[in-house]
């Protein structure tokens, strides 16, 4: 459930429509009838805000009334014009998010809805993007039809991007920088040693080597590890795996954690035994080794043998070492 900001009618606030429609919704969830929101209005009030609508209580017959007077006492008077005017420049701010960015034009298309198209409003979305996410956008504008199919094809694009730039970021890692975690982790290896042997594959985790293909090849072996860490500041166990490609949590650990909303995708990964990882989307992580803190983009699965793995994305990309 949201929660609604109280509201004091002061300036450089809120805008009293967005609040009315948070608090609508808020109402709407609780499933709370006129006369309750009238009441239950009060505590979402503070300052001058509050002190005006308990004199002005008692003139309210319903929940209808109640509202058109809040609006019309803390309405900003800024001429229609104008308003439509500053819709048709939003533009992205340099630290914001895509989902912030469009979450920001939606909140003022329901205030000017009446007179602007949605057909407008992809308009606003494409103009006020960031270049970097346009290009994409552009190639596809023949398929977006609605704002909500917007939403979806700027959101995909912006995380293949943080995909590849985490890809970049492991190309050009260079051991002498000095390494993150060298002094924090336990001293279980999770270097490789190196043996020749006739191996008979059974796959791997990107799918390149065909499952039962036989080969003689140089073997790296690793040792994988068990450390304690913050994973979006809870304590959890994480298996540090330089076997894995990408870095993994099992979906059921989103229900201890905090966390962003999933991005959802349906892939399968092949782990080295030829079993299948069912991926239904990728989330947003900081982990917290000793006080140093990183952010990953892992893969959320829903048969992961552990709750975590961090994998060679975030080892490579995070100078991460661990002597015996």
């Amino acid at each position: 459930m949201k929660k609604v900001t109280e509201f004091s009618g002061e300036a450089n606030e809120l805008d009293i429509d967005e609040w009315l429609f948070d608090l609508n919704n808020l109402f709407s969830l609780m499933k709370l009838q006129g006369e309750t929101k009238i009441l239950e209005t009060m505590g979402k009030l503070t300052g001058p805000a509050l002190r005006w609508y308990q004199e002005n209580l008692k003139s309210f017959t319903n929940w209808s009334d109640a509202e058109k007077a809040l609006r019309d006492r803390f309405k900003e008077f800024t001429s229609d014009s104008q308003l439509m005017q500053e819709f048709f420049y939003i533009h992205q701010e340099e630290n914001q998010s895509v989902i912030s960015f469009y979450k920001n034009v939606l909140r003022k298309y329901r205030k000017y809805r009446q007179f602007i198209t949605e057909q407008q409003v992809i308009t606003v979305l494409q103009n006020g993007v960031k270049n970097s996410l346009k290009e994409h956008l552009i190639r596809n504008e023949k398929e977006i039809k609605k704002p909500e199919q917007w939403s979806q094809v700027v959101r995909e694009e912006e995380y293949i991007q943080k995909r590849i730039q985490q890809q970049i970021n492991v190309l050009h890692h260079e051991p002498k920088n000095p390494p993150f975690f060298e002094h924090t982790l336990p001293t279980a290896t999770i270097q490789p040693t190196a043996t020749i042997q006739p191996t008979s594959t059974n796959g791997s985790d990107d799918g390149d080597d065909p499952c039962g293909a036989k080969k003689s090849s140089t073997k790296t072996t690793f040792a994988p590890i068990f450390v304690e860490i913050l994973c979006n500041n809870t304590l959890q166990k994480a298996l540090i795996d330089t076997g894995s490609a990408i870095t993994i949590i099992h979906q059921h650990l989103l229900n201890d954690i905090s966390h962003e909303k999933l991005m959802s995708k349906t892939i399968n990964h092949l782990s080295a035994n030829c079993s299948t990882l069912n991926i239904i989307g990728e989330i947003s992580l900081e982990i917290n080794v000793n006080g140093i803190k990183t952010t990953i983009i892992a893969d959320v699965t829903t048969n992961l043998v552990t709750n975590l793995i961090l994998g060679s994305d975030w080892i490579q990309s995070n100078n991460v070492y661990s002597y015996t």
